[in-house]
């Protein structure tokens, strides 16, 4: 495997730390890496030890974006199916965190925008700056963080190639927490072992139903929720952590 992702499984953990790795380039995506990036999403997605993933890039940035000279090698066909790839994080079972320290753009920024809970330090910064290069994103970028921050402020930001920090990102509810640089790792392995110790079937479920539900209209939303919501009360998950509370002690779900 690349060494521009390294795949890491921490100790006494079920959490795998996936990050990019080319710290001299500012972790640029390159072609390549986008196909490796969603194949070792899915093969963690079906890997039921892992519970779940975090994402991060090293040399304290975590992506500059695309590697946009290596487009320039494509041909405009291929381009078609960008981001097909990265969006293999956004479709698996288990919770992705974003731990973003410094540079998050373009690519980054979109690949940062597929997890689940974003997590980033007082540095970062995040934009989709493809249009100060005549480039639009193209791999979800103006689809997620509209849906995310809201159109209007999406709409400001992606037609500007705005920079957007960590203050104002925490302000639109585009991360849940802004920390020093140095607390970052602790602060992704702390919200990591809380959901570490939910059932790995309801979080899965509820993933699903929140990715769903938002590309639905409110009714059809509710449906797909209620629906969910009589498949878990089948499991024993969900017996587990009912009879658990009333026993008090911890539960012991088996995710099935």
């Amino acid at each position: 495997m690349s060494q521009d992702i390294v795949v890491e499984r921490l100790p006494d953990r079920p959490v795998v730390r996936l990050t990019l790795n080319r710290p001299e380039k500012r972790n640029t995506i390159s072609w390549e890496m986008r196909q490796t990036i969603g194949d070792i999403a899915g093969d963690l997605g079906r890997d039921r030890s892992v519970r779940v993933i975090i994402v991060t890039g090293a040399g304290g940035c975590f992506s500059s974006g695309g590697d946009m000279r290596g487009f320039l090698e494509r041909e405009p066909y291929e381009f078609a199916h960008l981001g097909e790839n990265l969006a293999t994080v956004e479709e698996i079972p288990q919770p992705v965190i974003a731990a973003v320290d410094g540079y998050c753009f373009g690519a980054g920024f979109e690949l940062a925008l597929m997890c689940d809970i974003r997590v980033c330090s007082d540095r970062a910064e995040f934009a989709l700056p493809e249009i100060t290069r005549g480039q639009i994103p193209g791999s979800g970028g103006s689809q997620r963080l509209s849906r995310l921050i809201g159109w209007s402020r999406a709409k400001e930001m992606i037609l500007r190639g705005r920079r957007m920090g960590a203050e104002e990102a925490l302000h639109c509810g585009l991360v849940c927490e802004v920390v020093p640089a140095p607390e970052l790792e602790a602060a992704s392995l702390r919200i990591a072992d809380e959901l570490c110790r939910y059932s790995p079937l309801a979080l899965a479920t509820l993933k699903s139903t929140l990715n769903h539900g938002m590309d639905t209209n409110l009714g059809a939303a509710m449906e797909i929720e209620r629906k969910a919501y009589a498949m878990l009360r089948s499991t024993h998950d969900y017996v587990e952590g009912v009879r658990s509370f009333f026993e008090k002690r911890e539960p012991r779900y088996e995710d099935r």
